[in-house]
């Protein structure tokens, strides 16, 4: 008896696959299921079911999983069924997306005609289902939806007018995203498409082939007509986007029965179809995995997929996919990842991919794909990190004299003037600033330091941000003050042209750039405010003009100069030679000036002088006497050290005699401390 039992399921499974070719394997993924199926869809990775079951009078959505090449058992899918019980209707025509997060589905939810819906996969389950909307839905029933792997192109089934050939009949309907991600169409597919009735398309991953079933008289591989009777599998390939190749009957894959709901995973390597046996009720429609023969393969896939989180944060982001071709810029799809940052898109093979991942006011990170070879890598993991703000490191320097500078940092939105929180600005070091800034805005820098002139500049993280740390460098201008020199005799007769050396006592400033001549041949100082500065102005045959300019306090616009010929009753005096106290050692800060007498004398080599030093009253006479001969000696071995001839020079010291001012004060005291030199021819 149970050989018997044995035999019976073996008839019946031989005709439910009816005159399948005998190099064809075919397994019943379900074999225990006992009520007819109808629109299952299987997502793109192949290892999730779902579909309608029931007697007829009554149907029940049920899913299943695919784990090591076995099904689970199906069991309830109870958001569909929930949608079943609400609206009383038939909800089915299943279809998913590229990733398997959308799903797809006819259905009359508040509408009075079968319309297409979506419904998102979310960490809380599946959305409340969308409408697909116009121009897609329109006052006739459509179903059986089924999307590109690149979201751009939907296929739809609609109603066509009932006649007495075919009876109830749907047709192939086409809609195309635009370039602004809108549905346009419908696009009229050639008749070839729609002859007869048609049934549960199938848009396979490579975005090339479309699958379908159709009740046609058609022709097999050799050449005999079908009868137009059952439902067939047909298959048609896109050339380019308007043009296609006429739809083919699918040799070795028909049956005599109705053959409906062809299904393929995005590897290509996994292919899913029904068989509706209508002569026996015993031998319910079930659903029936095989390989495809290989004329009607779709072409190898790449598929991408991994994790996006936040850089920082390390949270899932939900974030937008740009798949474009890397030669030419065209976007050839547009993704999201799911809610909790994961991602999986298809790639055709065949070009160069550049992808984009981003979010609104966060960073953008690119991942780039030759598909152009012939490489048999057909999947990668790729994890993405963006991030919503960046650091900005600013380096502010004087931009002449390149030294560090610490000024205050005022930072605003551009578009709103609104500041930015002084607690994302971190002075680092001298002249070194961090600056947390977030994306997706235009920003105005003001650095503003005394003695500096003001700088505005702009850092814009409105464009795709690709890096999280940036540097910028902020050139300070010094603010200056223009002093001219008018440099005549003591008749008031101009002596130009003259040399000018000047030097700024506070910093390392190149004096070539302080000096510029006006309109007149007057020289023109530009000295930094705030700074001290010491001018020599020497010519030869004149007298050396030396002085101190300090513009901390006092800032004039003109200084008045005389320079006499040399003549032997020239007397130049110089304050700035100074001695350790009671003593002929020079002190150090006395070099500067000895130097410029030494270059006095190189610049008038024919001229002899003498060495005049003088003192104070502090102390008796004969004490002053001496030191100040000490000191005038000190001075003549200096020059002749720096190779002025000793026959140039003469020493002598008047001790107190000869004061310039009464000794009454600190302040006329140090005037009386002075050094002269005295032309003797």
């Amino acid at each position: 008896m149970l050989y018997k039992k044995i035999i019976v399921f073996l008839l019946l499974a031989q005709a439910a696959c009816g005159l399948l070719a005998q190099d064809i394997a075919v397994q019943d993924i379900f074999p225990a299921w006992q009520t007819p199926v109808k629109y299952p869809a299987l997502t793109p990775g192949g290892n999730y079911l779902v579909f309608l079951s029931g007697d007829g009078t009554s149907l029940t959505a049920y899913e299943a999983h695919r784990d090591n090449d076995a099904w689970t058992t199906p069991a309830p899918f109870d958001y569909i069924n929930q949608l079943i019980a609400e609206t009383g209707q038939e909800v089915g025509g299943f279809s998913f997306n590229h990733d398997g997060t959308t799903l797809y589905f006819h259905a009359k939810i508040n509408t009075d005609y079968f319309d297409i819906f979506s419904a998102r996969k979310t960490k809380q389950g599946w959305s409340a289902p969308q409408r697909v909307g116009k121009p897609v839905s329109a006052d006739a029933d459509l179903f059986s939806p089924t999307i590109s792997s690149d979201n751009k192109t939907l296929f739809v089934l609609r109603a066509k007018p009932v006649n007495k050939k075919e009876g109830t009949c749907k047709e192939l309907l086409l809609f195309e995203k635009n370039k602004d991600g809108e549905w346009t169409g419908p696009k009229y597919l050639p008749n070839e498409f729609n002859t007869g009735c048609q049934e549960t398309p199938f848009f396979c991953a490579d975005n090339t082939i479309l699958l379908f079933a159709s009740r046609r008289v058609g022709v097999d591989k050799e050449g005999k007509k079908t009868s137009g009777d059952d439902y067939d599998l047909y298959f048609a390939r896109r050339i380019d986007e308007n043009n296609w190749f006429y739809p083919v009957y699918v040799d070795g894959l028909n049956t005599d029965n109705d053959d409906l709901s062809p299904m393929l995973n995005s590897a290509g390597d996994y292919f899913l179809f029904t068989t509706k046996v209508k002569k026996s009720k015993k031998q319910p429609q079930k659903i029936y995995a095989t390989p495809l023969p290989s004329d009607v393969k779709p072409a190898k896939t790449f598929v991408l997929s991994g994790g996006i989180k936040d850089l920082y944060s390390e949270q899932p982001v939900e974030a937008k996919i740009i798949v474009q071709d890397a030669v030419t810029s065209v976007t050839k799809g547009e993704f999201l990842s799911t809610d909790e940052g994961r991602y999986s898109i298809i790639l055709t093979r065949g070009a160069f991919y550049k992808i984009d991942f981003s979010k609104e006011n966060y960073s953008h990170t690119f991942y780039y794909k030759d598909l152009t070879g012939n490489s048999s890598e057909w999947q990668d993991t790729f994890d993405v990190a963006l991030f919503d703000n960046v650091n900005l490191e600013l380096n502010i320097y004087d931009n002449e004299l390149f030294y560090p500078v610490s000024p205050a940092v005022l930072l605003s939105d551009s578009l709103t003037q609104q500041p930015v929180e002084r607690q994302r600005i971190k002075n680092v070091s001298t002249g070194k600033y961090n600056c947390r800034l977030d994306i997706g805005r235009n920003y105005k820098i003001r650095v503003e330091s005394e003695n500096f002139k003001p700088y505005e500049t702009y850092f814009d993280l409105r464009t795709d941000v690709v890096y999280s740390n940036f540097e910028k460098s902020l050139e300070l201008q010094a603010a200056r003050k223009t002093l001219t020199l008018n440099v005549t005799n003591s008749d008031g007769a101009s002596i130009l042209p003259v040399d000018i050396e000047i030097a700024n006592l506070k910093r390392d400033e190149s004096s070539v750039a302080l000096v510029s001549y006006n309109g007149s041949g007057h020289p023109v100082l530009s000295l930094r405010t705030n700074d001290s500065y010491e001018l020599n102005v020497t010519k030869k045959g004149f007298t050396y003009f030396n002085t101190g300019l300090n513009f901390e306090t006092a800032r004039p616009e003109t200084l008045d100069i005389i320079m006499d010929t040399l003549t032997t009753q020239t007397k130049m005096v110089f304050n700035n030679i100074t001695f350790e106290t009671n003593s002929a050692e020079l002190n150090a800060a006395s070099f500067a000036e000895l130097n410029r007498i030494v270059k006095f004398m190189n610049d008038n080599p024919a001229i002899r002088i003498e060495i005049a030093a003088h003192t104070d009253d502090v102390g008796s006479n004969e004490h002053n006497f001496r030191l100040s001969n000490k000191r005038a000696a000190s001075v003549v071995n200096f020059l002749t050290e720096n190779a002025i001839l000793q026959e140039r020079l003469q020493a002598k010291g008047y001790g107190e005699l000869q004061p310039v001012a009464p000794n009454n004060s600190a302040e006329n005291r140090a005037k009386n401390r002075r050094v002269e030199i005295r032309i003797i021819e």
